[in-house]
């Protein structure tokens, strides 16, 4: 066995009459050969299927039209899981960088493509060898690093690591040496420990494997070679995965499993929605010798000539047998006949009983089957073993190939796991089987299995939607049973936020729902429940104040990762997050008065002046309302971003806004561009502004990054040398003598990799900075962290962290009070420090005039103060350096 990913059968129906302008349904498509697009998770067409999912059968089809038909249909609205709603979820995101302003699908060339990913790829091995780097300026990795149950009793009990991290497509554990184990994750990034999985490493930081990682193979008598398959390519390491080579040429293939000879080290077996294709050189050269398409292969546990494939002809599985080593294949005719192929299928062997094979089928009605094989006196005999749906096996099909697991073990053939959204495991033979976790069982397991390996020392290893479990019994009790997740990376986050004077960082993840990391967390971050929002908001005024939108609103964070939470708090409205948060709004905080917030939800400009307690609308626009800014040298000023309508202003303070249409105007751009801008304002000047026009999720947008210096008026391009590149985001912070310093994020086109720029001021270049930068990151939001001098951004790879390009800059001296008026002289009110400014050998005075009636205390940085008198107050910005 192994797990998840092949491909399905091809037949032609007449289109149903729901208005495609095409003349047949297609089980595969033009686009289901497109870079990442996993057509093996791709279930049989039926009539049965809502009308967004026939879409995805014919060709051609418009990518607006049928994202906008799931995201009205009962399926989205109700969250429904099932192999047709998670093959369109990796569709819609694999089509997405091929998506045209008027959502045309156009078609790369994909020789040219494949060319240019296979020579990045190969001169990816050449940098990592030739680099000598400057540890200090590098990406470093913030986490999250290991995460943790959050604490929500009042009992002595220390929350456990907890497996909500990383969706781990594929693992595999060295033969030779057990603690040597290889992780690859869905967002296409590959973790190694050599510890038993007690701590990850994240290796081959520099190579771009093109998608997510199907299947890893450690050779079984040289742990430092491992094949990967990645991006329909196989790539190949022989230094313990510090460095890859891709070995596949212009015949490509994408394989959902590879898996070595045991007995044979030089021979490797890879099955594909192509074929079944054997290497006898080690990885290195490749034939296919099965032209069905294969969802599993295996090798006979004791005798090498024998290999076994399950494949698919005719829209039914069919079982493929070789007794030459692999040269030739042919159908088994004793395999069941009349089994239809829905969703995949998978194999299981064992040297325990080398003649047994297990077949697991996802086939009609939801329903798995288990069929058992035994080749005894020179024939096959096949017989049901197990039925999904029924009290012995309660397992449904649920997403499909995509979590579908099968193994026995190799020291005990009557214990046998499977699994799709929860383990089940039988110690009988597979008379009868129990839940072990996800959806069911005793275990903690992330829900959605991805892989599985059982070891002849009675050892299991589990890669789910969440990160890796390990029991050393056979999943028989919990304390043989742990978390493995220490330093496995990967996790995709589709919100970002973080504190101003408090090292917190939230945000919500495809998968794993919402985290929270702080410093004061150290290595541990926070499982904070939740789905898959794009989410997660720091109220940088009060500490340890954070607000999701999926778990009811604010949560104050516990001092400690291993106390209780301290609580929640009333905060009523959330900004708009469309295409997983690459569309979106964002919570603001008033420079002035930290109660005050921002933020746009609907076609509303909206103001709290209470922490989120009650909101009121400024301003209504014609369109959605996306990103905002206010100007922390005047927050009279305000700028938002409007859908299709693109860039107003506010001199007001968001009483009224000026509509400013020069920035989707020839030539800049047009009204498509409204919505689509990421920008920051100078921090010296509110009328200077720094724009990149945005790529989002779902559409492939080549823009450019534009300065204005009148408040948006009028525009300079200032793309420089970046031009062509698909942008996402742009910072710009303070620098010395009233410079400024931007920075600019890129995402990957043409799987060339991401990167990061910056560009100082009187200069016209932007200069790489990605020293250490995960080549495959797909960035979600970065932002500025000035209390540490550093800049984070956070996609797919977690968050990371680089230091500020300028620290030599003037600090910006800012108090920051709750309200702007109080109605007591009695009250306390709550000063803070809201100055742009490295804290780092800072310390704080607090002077008063006139001399309040008490101040808890004048050199913190955060004091209480009764002031006793009427009077306005206002602030001086004088500060000094030791």
């Amino acid at each position: 066995m192994t797990s998840r990913f092949s491909k399905v059968s091809l037949f032609i129906l007449i289109i149903s009459s729901f208005g495609i302008n095409v003349a047949a349904q297609l089980q595969f498509t033009q686009y289901d050969y497109l870079p990442n697009v996993q057509k093996s998770l791709k279930p049989a067409y039926n009539d049965k299927m809502p009308n967004w999912g026939k879409m995805l059968y014919s060709f051609p089809i418009n990518f607006d039209e049928i994202n906008a038909m799931y995201s009205d249909s009962d399926e989205a609205k109700n969250n429904v899981k099932n192999a047709l709603t998670r093959y369109f979820k990796i569709w819609r995101r694999s089509v997405q960088p091929f998506v045209n302003v008027e959502g045309k699908i156009i078609l790369p060339d994909l020789d040219s493509y494949y060319i240019n990913q296979k020579l990045q790829q190969e001169s990816a091995g050449k940098k990592v060898k030739i680099e000598t780097r400057n540890k200090v300026d590098e990406w470093n990795f913030v986490g999250p690093k290991q995460t943790f149950w959050l604490k929500e009793d009042n009992s002595p009990t220390v929350p456990l690591a907890c497996p909500w991290q990383v969706n781990v497509y594929s693992l595999d554990v060295a033969a030779i040496d057990k603690n040597i184990i290889i992780a690859g994750t869905e967002t296409g990034f590959l973790n190694k420990s050599i510890d038993n999985g007690l701590t990850w490493n994240f290796v081959a930081k520099e190579y771009p494997f093109g998608g997510g990682i199907t299947s890893v193979a450690i050779n079984p008598i040289d742990p430092n070679t491992i094949l990967v398959s990645s991006g329909n390519q196989i790539h190949k390491s022989t230094d313990g995965g510090l460095t890859f080579v891709p070995k596949l040429g212009a015949a490509r293939f994408s394989a959902d499993v590879v898996k070595y000879n045991p007995n044979n080290p030089q021979q490797v077996a890879a099955a594909s929605q192509e074929g079944l294709y054997i290497s006898n050189d080690g990885g290195e050269t490749w034939t296919r010798k099965w032209n069905f398409r294969t969802w599993d292969v295996e090798f006979h546990p004791t005798n090498s000539s024998v290999v076994y494939g399950l494949s698919e002809s005719a829209g039914l599985f069919i079982f493929a047998n070789s007794v030459n080593g692999g040269a030739t294949f042919q159908q088994t005719n004793a395999f069941p006949v009349g089994k239809v192929a829905v969703s995949g299928g998978l194999l299981a062997v064992t040297p325990d009983n080398p003649d047994l094979v297990l077949a697991g089928l996802l086939s009609e009605a939801e329903t798995p089957q288990i069929l058992k094989g035994i080749f005894s006196n020179n024939a096959w005999q096949w017989a049901t073993l197990a039925t999904g749906k029924t009290t012995n096996l309660p397992m449904d099909n649920w997403q499909g190939y995509f979590d579908f697991v099968l193994e026995i073990s190799p020291i005990n053939h009557d214990i046998i796991y499977t699994g799709t959204g929860t383990l089940y495991r039988s110690v009988n033979g597979g008379t009868s089987f129990t839940p072990i976790g996800g959806y069911d069982g005793i275990f903690p397991l992330h829900p959605d299995i991805q892989d599985l390996k059982v070891l002849n020392n009675g050892d299991v290893w589990v890669a789910t939607d969440g990160g890796i479990n390990y029991s050393t019994d056979n999943f028989s009790t919990l304390p043989n049973y742990r978390a493995s997740v220490n330093g496995l990376m990967g996790s995709d986050f589709w919100g970002f936020d973080q504190g101003w004077n408090e090292d917190v960082i939230v945000g919500g993840r495809y998968h794993n729902g919402n985290t929270a990391i702080t410093d004061f967390y150290q290595d541990k971050a926070l499982r904070m429940g939740g789905a898959e929002s794009p989410t997660g908001w720091v109220i940088q005024g009060k500490s340890r104040h954070v607000a999701f939108d999926d778990l009811g609103g604010g949560w104050i964070l516990p001092k400690k990762a291993e106390e209780k939470f301290e609580g929640n708090f009333i905060f009523t409205k959330f900004p708009n997050m469309e295409e997983y948060g690459a569309r979106r709004s964002n919570l603001v905080h008033h420079p002035n008065y930290s109660g005050t917030l921002y933020l746009g939800a609907g076609n509303t400009f909206w103001r709290s002046q209470d922490f989120g307690v009650n909101w009121e609308m400024m301003a209504t626009f014609p369109k959605t309302v996306r990103y905002l800014q206010i100007s922390h040298s005047n927050p009279d000023y305000i700028y938002i971003d409007v859908d299709e309508n693109g860039l107003y202003k506010s001199v007001d303070g968001g009483i009224t806004f000026v509509h400013k249409p020069a920035i989707i105007s020839p030539p800049l751009g047009s009204s498509y561009w409204g919505g689509k801008h990421h920008f920051e304002i100078s921090p010296y000047d509110p009328n200077k502004l720094y724009v990149c026009q945005q790529n989002g999720a779902w559409t492939a947008d080549i823009g450019k990054v534009l300065m204005s210096n009148d408040g948006g008026d009028t525009w300079n391009d200032i793309s420089s040398n970046i031009s062509g590149s698909y942008l996402k985001s742009i910072l710009v912070q303070p620098g010395a003598d009233q410079s400024e310093v931007q920075y600019l994020f890129t995402i990957t086109v043409g799987n060339l990799g991401s990167n990061v720029y910056f560009k100082k001021s009187g200069t016209t270049e932007w200069v790489s900075m990605a020293n250490g930068y995960p080549v495959g990151t797909i960035v979600n939001i970065p932002k500025i962290f000035y209390r540490d001098s550093k800049i984070r951004v956070a996609g797919t790879s977690g968050v990371w962290e680089h230091g500020l390009k300028d620290t030599l800059y003037e600090p910006i001296i800012q108090p920051w009070v709750e309200q702007k008026k109080y109605k007591c002289i009695l009250d306390t009110v709550r000063f803070d420090d809201h100055s742009i400014l490295d804290h780092q050998g800072a310390s704080w005075h607090w002077d008063f005039s006139p001399t309040p009636i008490w101040v808890d205390d004048q050199n913190i940085r955060n004091p209480r103060v009764v002031l006793g008198n009427w009077n306005v107050f206002s602030n001086d910005d004088h500060y000094q350096k030791w």
